[in-house]
Order: C-alpha cells, then structure tokens, then sequence
C-alpha cells in the first residue's frame, strides 16, 4: 500500500478473508463526498491521487506548527514532510527570507501576535491545510 492509496473498507473485509494483504487497486476510493464541521464537499479521491503521483503539493513551502493544531504538532510533522513541505521548530523573530506558513487554530492569537504584519509569514488554519492536503493541491 503506497502513500496516495486510500482504499474502502471492503478492502479490509478482502484482507481479513484472504488472512494476507490483497491488491488494492479494486478497492481505491473514487468520487465520494466528504463532511467537515456539517458542511458536505465533493471530493474525487482519483484527482487526488494524480496529482500527490505528479508532484508533492507542499513541495518547496515551510511551516512552523502551533501546539493546538489537531492533529498535534508531531502528527502534522509527518504529514508535511510526507507531502514534500518542511518545518520550523521555532517562530521567527525577524521577517524570514524565504515565505514561512504559521499552521495554527483559532485559540493561538496571543501567540501570533508577535507576527502581524511580519513579510513573508502567513497564517493557515489547521482544518485548511488538512482540506489542502485531502485534495493534493495547495492554495
């Protein structure tokens, strides 16, 4: 199972039957709808595949992760590198050279407020960059 395979749960049932790991490629999820906070989005799980298959959606981008993001910090590490995207381990104190993406929630305002106005630093909810990530197309 690669990284972009997101399958259906018949695959497991498959794979439980078979008592091994079955090909995936008849079970990979296609056009379904997605809910978030009660709002339901068409999502084309295909697409998405081609496009984290051509090129890594946060290739070249870096972020600095707050420690309120759901997933945590350590989960979106992972997530980021996994996606082509690097991270910071500390806010700057000083506009940064190259563009930096604060991942944060709602409740990190007090800590950010050191950034307001700051060129090349933008702020990004972290249910955003999850959406992003879920279609493999930054922006």
């Amino acid at each position: 199972v690669s990284v972009c395979d997101i399958v259906t749960p018949e695959w497991v049932d498959a794979c439980r039957a078979a008592d091994q790991f079955v090909p995936v490629d008849a079970y990979l999820l296609g056009e379904c709808t997605v809910s978030s906070k009660g709002v339901k989005v068409p999502w084309d799980a295909a697409k998405a595949r081609t496009r984290a298959a051509a090129a890594p959606c946060l290739r070249g981008r870096t972020f600095y992760i707050t420690k309120t993001t759901s997933p945590d910090a350590d989960k979106l590490k992972v997530i980021i590198g996994k996606a082509g995207g690097a991270t910071v381990e500390t806010l700057p104190t000083v506009a940064p050279r190259s563009p930096l993406v604060v991942v944060c929630t709602d409740r990190d305002r007090r800590e950010l407020q050191c950034l307001q106005g700051m060129r090349n630093v933008s702020e990004l909810r972290d249910a955003e960059l999850l959406a992003y990530l879920l279609q493999q197309k930054y922006g």
